[in-house]
């Protein structure tokens, strides 16, 4: 058996456990029901016999009533059996071998009200503060809770969105359970990042390897990503890679922290540390990051956006990764010092203060992620969004020549920045942005770039790009929990960057 093989062997078992573990958790509820009412049904069975001598008529007719003659010596056979076996389950397995020829194609579910996500509906949303994910599989971290059934119709209902906003969700994600490819990944090209996207598009749902509809797509892109960084060299310094590596590793150690703060499932785990070492491992001395983690590259916000949001969600998933709070601080450090420009109060692409307009989005989102949205250079990325910008998708006067001009980029990231913004700064943008993102889905359930140069834009992977962040943007009503929600008088004055994250996070470390 090659060694590939066993990596694969080892996935489904791990998957398998996880499964066992959440039907038995299922289960365990219901069957111990059942027992203690039967054991107690027995004991009145007992009391009442020994009460039968007494004369007052009334006690004769109880007896009567309650004797239940129907439990015979098979009946509480089963009963017996049922009592052993509430006694000795427990969430372990033999490792099985799973062929996914195995996988059964469920049909889908009807409407926005069938759409079940199979995380945790009894969230204790008071707890806003208990971000950290913990080792249990049974409650969710607060960050996540908006993702359960429950909590996304409570967010959805209280942040501005709609049955009409979720039902566009829907098609996305069944458009791309249509699309995946046989190994689990998305797209022609970029099939890395791609798969990570997609991966992080479920996940924002709540979807996991136990969801009825979605579990064999979330499972095989779960397989992929973690098969994929398993190939890699143990560290990011021994091979020299392709500029575009260090984005498509910030992506894939974002989805896969997610998956595991989720699921807990062990054998993402390894993948997660690994690909969040990478990370950690590729900053610059500043804090930011250049293409193909080039330790002698110029430093690029773009390419930073995505390693800042996977440190967080690492963070938040428990991963025990050398060095990632200090690459946290220091990228704290470079968004506030290196990047932002109190000159014109812009974030640089690779020079301070020149970047577009969709990297003032990514550089305000990554520090209100991090901790410091009360930071100057937040609040004049927030004013800047709130004055200059805006999402029509149709514009006639715009001409796009290559992927990385997509405008669908700076809408995701802006989104998410005036969702955390404040409620009138959230109610402006989503009154806007929501009817755009609806009005231009494809029927089939995806998204296209708009406003192409059809004789010069080629992108082999565009629809899964333009989608994912799409359907992310809709999503944003339950993503995470808004930091406007956070309690009020955490923060204390004279705290390093690292300690008011710890607050935002709800941690005492």
């Amino acid at each position: 058996m090659s060694e590939e093989q066993q990596v694969l062997l080892d996935h489904d078992a791990a998957l398998a456990e996880y499964q066992h573990r959440k039907m038995v958790e299922s289960m365990m509820g219901p069957i111990i029901s059942l027992v203690v009412h039967a054991l107690m049904m027995g004991s009145l069975i007992l009391f009442y016999d020994a009460e039968a001598k007494a004369p007052m008529s009334s006690v004769e007719l109880e007896m009567k009533e309650l004797e239940v003659k129907e439990l015979d010596p098979k009946t509480m056979e089963e009963l017996e059996k049922l009592e052993d076996i509430a006694q000795e389950m427990v969430p372990t397995v033999e490792k099985p071998t799973i062929s996914t020829d195995e996988m059964v194609d469920v049909s889908s579910v009807a409407d926005f009200s069938d759409a079940m996500a199979s995380t945790d509906d009894n969230m204790d949303f008071s707890d806003v503060l208990n971000v950290r994910a913990n080792d249990s599989p049974l409650k969710l971290s607060s960050l996540y809770g908006g993702r359960s059934n429950e909590g996304r119709q409570k967010t959805l209902k209280k942040f501005g969105g709609s049955d009409v906003t979720e039902s566009a969700v829907l098609r996305a994600l069944r458009w791309l359970k249509k699309t995946q490819n046989a190994d689990g990944s998305w797209a022609p090209g970029e099939k890395e990042a791609m798969t990570g996207l997609g991966l992080l598009t479920f996940l924002a749902h709540g979807e996991t390897p136990m969801s009825e509809e979605f579990g064999p797509t979330v499972q095989k892109a779960m397989q992929y990503l973690a098969g994929q960084v398993d190939k890699w060299p143990a560290k990011v310094t021994d091979k020299k890679w392709p500029d575009t590596f260090s984005y498509s590793n910030g992506i894939v150690a974002y989805a896969l922290s997610e998956g595991y703060g989720l699921t807990k499932i062990p054998f993402l785990k390894p993948a997660m540390e690994k690909s969040l070492a990478y990370v950690v491992d590729g900053q610059l001395r500043n804090g930011g990051y250049s293409y193909g983690y080039n330790p002698d590259g110029k430093w690029d916000m773009s390419v930073a956006g995505w390693q800042y949001q996977a440190m967080k969600a690492g963070y938040v998933a428990g991963a025990d990764v050398p060095g990632l709070e200090k690459a946290i601080e220091k990228g704290l450090g470079f968004m506030e010092k290196v990047s932002f420009s109190k000159v014109n109060n812009r974030f640089g692409y690779n020079v301070p203060g020149n970047g577009s307009d969709g990297l003032q989005g990514a550089g305000t989102f990554c520090l209100q992620l991090l901790g410091s949205g009360d930071s100057f250079a937040a609040k004049a990325g927030v004013k800047f969004i709130s004055e200059k910008c805006t999402v029509v998708w149709n514009n006639p006067k715009r001409k796009i020549e290559a992927a990385h001009a997509n405008p669908i980029y700076a809408w995701y990231y802006q989104t998410q920045v005036m969702f955390h913004a404040g409620k009138t700064s959230w109610k402006n943008w989503n009154d806007v942005c929501a009817p755009q993102m609806i009005k231009y889905q494809h029927q089939e359930g995806y998204w296209e770039c708009p406003n192409q140069d059809k004789g010069k834009f080629s992108c082999n992977y565009d629809k899964w790009y333009t989608t994912t962040l799409a359907a992310l943007s809709l999503q944003v009503y339950y993503r995470y929990l808004p930091t406007y929600k956070m309690p009020k008088g955490i923060a204390k004055a004279d705290k390093t960057t690292m300690e008011k994250l710890d607050d935002d996070l709800g941690l005492d470390l």
